[in-house]
């Protein structure tokens, strides 16, 4: 057994049978994408598969995304649904998944906002997930997986002190007005921002000064500013931009694509958040 997360997972689990009695939870391999997810459970049939996203916006304020595989998000137009304008949120540090959820990379779920140092994450929830019977969920865990509908995950949800607020991702005509401000802005308004270390993108408190000798954004590139080494969505423009005029990525490879990057990108920051710890107990001892 693995001791650092089976208790509390079994924590999660009596609460949802409180909820539904005939709960059901699934064993499988331990898995880091959505992708590896399905092939686990190839055989069964009738189970959504909902994505978890974890975003941080320019304060610091963590929102998290459960919707279904599917569904596209257009950060663009949530950007502007949540009064952000042009500066769409980026993936949060892996650090908020051990100090916030305090739970290991490829095991974000909304059945971790019990942690009280999650109550200000603004959680949204897609529109499309009603429509399923059956949804898949970590239960803290990514080798087990709980077969839960809607209802039971908002009952959780209302169990422990939160509400998530569902959202019709698929709206790609928000235009911002007088009469149509940003609708999901006070979610926003109401949370407070988290104290957390730069996600690799410079946008953080202490890492936003520009570098000396270069021009702000600049970055030693002769043809301009480089995406940082862990900005997925800017490596993966790069490598569309690689490619042959007229040439494009399918949307399909570029999806399982951007979950591997993410994936890789979260391991590495676990491996060197636990280097750190060690390397820190060693000088202290």
């Amino acid at each position: 057994r693995d001791s650092g997360n089976w208790g509390r997972m079994e924590g999660v689990v009596m609460q949802l049978k409180e909820i539904d009695a005939g709960l059901e939870v699934l064993e499988h391999e331990k898995v880091l994408t959505v992708e590896a997810w399905e092939a686990a459970l190839a055989g069964v049939e009738g189970l959504a598969f909902a994505k978890n996203l974890l975003f941080k916006d320019k304060n610091g304020k963590l929102i998290h995304i459960v919707a279904l595989n599917s569904t596209e998000i257009d950060m663009k137009v949530l950007s502007l649904r949540l009064g952000l304008g042009k500066k769409h949120p980026r993936m949060a540090p892996a650090e908020a998944l051990q100090t916030v959820y305090q739970v290991e990379a490829g095991c974000l779920t909304p059945l971790a906002l019990c942690r009280p140092e999650a109550k200000d994450v603004v959680l949204l929830l897609d529109e499309r997930l009603k429509e399923e019977q059956k949804v898949l969920f970590h239960p803290l865990r990514n080798d087990r997986s709980v077969v839960i509908s809607t209802g039971t995950l908002e009952a959780y949800l209302s169990k422990i002190g939160r509400q998530g607020t569902y959202v019709d991702f698929q709206k790609k005509d928000f235009k911002l007005g007088k009469d149509n401000p940003p609708d999901l802005k006070p979610l926003l308004d109401a949370a407070q921002a988290y104290e957390l270390g730069s996600d690799g993108a410079g946008d953080s408190k202490k890492g936003g000064k520009k570098a000396k000798g270069g021009k702000k954004g600049d970055q030693g590139s002769k043809g301009g500013a480089l995406p940082a080494g862990d900005d997925v969505h800017a490596l993966l423009r790069e490598i569309q931009e690689s490619l042959a005029p007229g040439q494009q990525m399918e949307a399909k490879v570029s999806k399982d694509l951007e979950s591997r990057l993410n994936a890789f990108k979260n391991i590495a920051y676990t491996r060197g958040y636990k280097a750190a710890r060690a390397e820190i107990r060693a000088h202290l001892n």
